[in-house]
């Protein structure tokens, strides 16, 4: 496994674009990743199994999240790219029971909030 700890917007467009599965809040522990990774493999083989980290505060400052919409500094938002994996269609549904989501909804879902409070 590759941790590949995520500190730019560049990154973080490349994860949007590729609809990353991602998980919010998740321990970033080797065993734990290790887990997710082979959750992952029990529906699709990896072609990589590069995993990237991102800090609550990357994801506050790239989006702008504020108040209650923002995440906590020590929070980790765990990806792994679509395109890593052989088969992704065999994680869509799969994903719902351990939480799994898809990074463009939570990016798109944290920038509605933040319009609502406006």
């Amino acid at each position: 496994m590759n941790k590949i700890q995520v500190n730019d917007s560049a990154t973080l467009k490349e994860l949007y674009d590729e609809n990353a599965l991602t998980w919010e809040g998740l321990n970033t522990t080797d065993e734990n990743l290790n887990r997710m990774i082979d959750w992952i493999k029990q529906y699709t083989p990896l072609k990589k199994e590069d995993v990237y980290i991102i800090n609550g505060s990357l994801m506050n400052t790239t989006y702008g999240l504020t108040g209650e919409n923002s995440y906590n500094d020590d929070i980790h938002i765990v990806c792994v790219k679509l395109n890593d994996m052989v088969d992704f269609n065999k994680i869509t549904l799969p994903r719902f029971d351990v939480g799994g989501r898809w990074f463009d909804d939570i990016v798109d879902n944290n920038e509605r909030r933040e319009k609502e409070k406006q």
